[in-house]
């Protein structure tokens, strides 16, 4: 039997809001640029979690499902579920929570338990029709 790498992807899902806008930019270049999106609203995000590993000779896994799943619930779930992504100090003043930060802050929370060498992905979905892929810096 090959004993080489498999990926393994959890789903998550969660709700969250947000607005774009630059507070030194002024309300008529804000609308211009982002349009409707200037206003606050939500979304229904589904959050793909892969990561890269061998199989346990013991357990015949590559990660035990429920502890990833208590990992991305501690660092992700419990923080940005039912939240104003836009008043998150991730976010906040800083960067606008496009999906495209949102996945990167998302993997920046996630590394430090999961580990570089085993989190090898990250697709986050914002509606049916649009999606975000981030492998790490």
């Amino acid at each position: 039997m090959n004993p080489g790498l498999l990926y393994v992807t959890r789903k998550f899902t969660f709700s969250a809001a947000h607005r774009y806008w630059r507070d030194e930019w002024s309300a008529e270049e804000n609308a211009r640029v982002f349009g409707p999106l200037t206003v606050t609203h939500g979304h229904n995000y589904v959050l793909d979690v892969t990561l890269r590993g061998s199989v346990d000779p013991l357990t015949g896994m590559v990660v035990d499902l429920g502890e990833l799943k208590r990992v991305v619930g501690d660092a992700i779930l419990a923080r940005f579920d039912h939240a104003d992504l836009s008043a998150d100090p991730l976010f906040a003043r800083r960067q606008i929570p496009t999906t495209e930060n949102l996945v990167r802050a998302i993997w920046d929370l996630l590394v430090p338990t999961l580990g570089g060498e085993r989190l090898h992905g990250l697709r986050l979905r914002e509606d049916p029709t649009f999606h975000v892929e981030y492998f790490g810096p």
